[in-house]
């Protein structure tokens, strides 16, 4: 009994990891499904570098290698469209009416300009704690 709880428990372990972040795998030992996998899980480019050294030329505009039917690249392309899917978003919203949550809301709707002409000196102002021009950099593409 405690054996399979044990194995149980690793299985549930790893199908948590395997669905997070999943892995391709060649199922044989070729260079061109070598490829694909690498093209899959680390991109293009790393798979370009692999090939060159096997000798086998790879471009981003010509056609060069199928994975199951599909070209090369756009697995590349699925597989960073899926991590980028997968990144966490971050919502900001305004805590308080004070003048200076409003001015870091505005910086981040419409820019530092418009913040700029209200305040003067942007080092004046700071957002949760840091510089305005940092806090737009890191959350100017979150949701408000």
């Amino acid at each position: 009994m405690k054996k399979q709880l044990v194995m149980l428990s690793l299985a549930c372990i790893s199908f948590g990891s395997l669905a997070s972040n999943p892995q391709y795998f060649s199922a044989d030992n070729r260079i061109e499904s070598k490829l694909c996998s690498l093209s899959a899980n680390e991109g293009f480019t790393a798979a370009r570098k692999e090939a060159t050294k096997h000798g086998i030329a790879m471009s981003r505009f010509s056609k060069s290698i199928e994975c199951n039917g599909v070209d090369i690249r756009d697995i590349a392309k699925k597989a960073q469209s899926q991590k980028a899917a997968s990144i966490v978003s971050v919502e900001v919203f305004a805590k308080n009416q004070q003048k200076e949550t409003q001015l870091c809301i505005t910086a981040l709707k419409q820019g530092l300009t418009p913040v700029r002409e209200k305040i003067g000196n942007l080092n004046t102002l700071k957002c949760n704690g840091e510089a305005v021009t940092e806090f737009v950099k890191r959350y100017q593409n979150a949701a408000i």
